[in-house]
Formats: structure tokens, sequence, C-alpha cells
């Protein structure tokens, strides 16, 4: 993926003041047209030196010939995107920091917010709910088993991961495919704080991996032990419809008696389907984030 890396300093060149990345994802788009985005937005709390930065990047574009510009997106969703609204809130393992007028710098300069987004915390955790252990006790009888990820054989459990997440994902929202090197990288840079008990996978009768759900605790907050759940995934077969919530419920059910105080849902849309899983485990929103997009 093509970089472009543009800056802005002061008057006399010694200090730099803003900084931004522009990404050419080719197959990034937004409302049919050709998009690109900016990641990596660093910039001090001055309305004029956003605005410089920001116009140098989307000159950039223009001579890309992107029709939209998106951010904050580190090249793609696989990757860091969104600005939080408020930092009222501890950070958690995982979540970027940044300051919050990075959004007001933004908006000023001519972007609208495309995307909401949200995490949720549930601090009652329930589980074993009668409506899902109705589903658990239907895929059981359909033979799936869940089972936590053996680290032992770890890029092997990858592989059959990898067209599961790829094509779950396929329908998000400003979705772009990842290669499998840089899937394999991402995961493989997590392996160091997963926990199996924590990052899930459910198999069919034949042993194909059809769901999957990945958490980890956040280690940032020891005090405060809180699980985050990051990813929920299954094969898109209506037949599997529900298994979300059955992975769900057999993750909170490991964490039974281990002093976690809340689940985090993290990093949802606020049209995904996720969001009803959020809900159906008593989560509350207590973050929110936003992505921009801006007509070049």
């Amino acid at each position: 993926m093509k970089k472009i890396e543009l800056t802005v300093s002061n008057a006399s060149n010694t200090e730099i003041l803003g900084k931004a990345t522009l990404y050419l994802n080719p197959h990034l788009r937004f409302r049919d047209e050709a998009a690109v985005c900016v990641g990596h937005y660093e910039c001090i709390d001055n309305e004029s030196v956003a605005l410089d930065l920001l116009n140098k990047v989307a000159d950039a574009a223009k001579q890309e010939g992107a029709r939209w510009l998106i951010g904050p997106m580190n090249g793609s969703t696989w990757e860091s995107y969104r600005f939080s609204l408020d930092n009222s809130h501890p950070i958690f393992l995982l979540e970027p920091y940044h300051p919050i007028y990075y959004n007001a710098q933004f908006l000023k300069a001519g972007f609208e917010v495309i995307g909401n987004y949200f995490s949720s915390l549930d601090t009652q955790i329930p589980f074993d709910q009668p409506e899902v252990l109705v589903l658990e006790q239907k895929f059981l009888s359909m033979g799936v088993r869940i089972r936590p990820i053996d680290m032992s054989r770890f890029e092997a459990e990858l592989t059959q991961l990898y067209p599961l997440i790829s094509d779950s994902f396929s329908h998000n929202f400003l979705y772009t495919p990842i290669e499998w090197p840089q899937f394999l990288d991402k995961y493989t840079q997590a392996a160091g704080f997963i926990k199996p008990e924590y990052v899930l996978l459910a198999e069919d009768a034949a042993g194909n991996t059809i769901g999957f759900i990945f958490a980890y605790e956040d280690l940032l907050n020891p005090a405060n032990r809180h699980l985050v759940v990051k990813t929920v995934a299954r094969k898109l077969e209506r037949q599997w419809a529900g298994l979300g919530y059955v992975l769900a419920n057999q993750l909170i059910r490991n964490i039974q008696g281990k002093g976690f105080k809340g689940v985090i849902h993290a990093f949802m849309h606020e049209n995904a389907s996720s969001k009803g899983l959020s809900q159906n485990f008593a989560g509350e929103v207590y973050k929110r984030y936003a992505l921009y997009g801006k007509r070049l």
C-alpha cells in the first residue's frame, strides 16, 4: 500500500508541529467512489496548523484521484481508526489514545462524521440466559463443539480462521481485504497476551471452523479487572445465526470466579449486529468514537 508522509513545521523549519500519513488503499471506496485515508495523525492544539496540515493531505489525495478522504484510519479497518469523543474513562488495552481536540480539527477542516462507534461495559456479567441456552442446545445437537484456541499449533489455527474472519467481516462498513501474511502478523503480535480460555473457536460436526470469539484481559487497568471482547465472527449462513451469543455465553462462563468486575464489548459500529450481542449481555455504552470523511 502506497503511503505519503506530510508534515507542517514552524517558520524556521526547526520543529514539526503536525504530521500525518496518507494511505492509498486501492480497495477502499465510500459511497461507490474512490477513497483514501489519513492516519497516524498528530498535531499541536492550534487551529491554523491543523488546517494547514489537513489541507495538504486533501491536496495530495486529490492528486491521487481520490473523491473521498477518510480518517483517522491507518490504512484500513484492520488497523487503528476512529477518534474517541471523550477521555473521561481510562483507556483499555489496544484502545488508541489521542487528544480530544483532534475531532474539532477535522470538523474545522471540512470533514463530517461518516461513522459512529461505541464500546459498552457490562458490570453485571449475566450468563446462561434461557434463550441462549436454547440456542446452545440447538448447536450441540448439530454436532457443534466449542473449544479454546490451541497455542501449540497457533499458525495452523490462524490458517483456519483467516477465511472465516475475512468472510465474516466482508460486509462491514469500509471493509477492505487483508492478505494472509498481514493477517498472520497481526495475530502473532497478539499471541503474547492471549489466554486460550478467552479465545474460543466453534467447529461443526466435520471439524470446520464456523465461529470465533477473541477476548483478552485489560492489562492497563489491573486494579479494576475487565475482560475486553474485541472480535466475534461466524460463518454467514443462516443456520449459524445466534452462534455469536453462544460463544459469548461460553466465554463468560469461563471467567466466573476469576475476579473480573466487568466485560467491555469494544468498538462496535452503531448499526452492527454485535450491538445486539452487547445489549443481550446487559452492556451499557460508556465510550463513543467517530470516523470522519471529506468530499474532495
